[in-house]
């Protein structure tokens, strides 16, 4: 029951400033530059909190991270692969 109490008031503020926002009442934007980045990223974060990393989920966030860094300007082309590498081994590390 807290979890939807919680959700609902999230969901009620963010429609709040929203709002507010479409009436020029307040400059809100909750879109930056790579947000949809998150969507990798917090499940990534999260599979790593119920079962520990995976070479999955550390793939996953390593992605995740990665283009957000794209989306600001870091250009990460070249780094990618050493990076997945090392993620996962650090996944096959962990999970022994």
């Amino acid at each position: 029951m807290k979890n939807k109490s919680a959700i609902a008031i999230i969901l009620i503020v963010l429609g709040a400033l929203l709002l507010l926002n479409a009436f020029g009442w307040l400059n809100f934007n909750p879109f930056f530059n790579g947000w949809w980045t998150l969507f990798l990223i917090i499940p990534a974060l999260i599979s790593m909190s119920r079962t520990g990393v995976t070479v999955g989920n550390a793939v996953l966030l390593v992605l995740g991270i990665g283009f957000l860094l794209q989306e600001n300007g870091w250009d990460f082309k070249g780094y990618i692969v050493p990076a997945i590498f090392i993620a996962i081994g650090i996944g096959i590390l962990v999970k022994k």
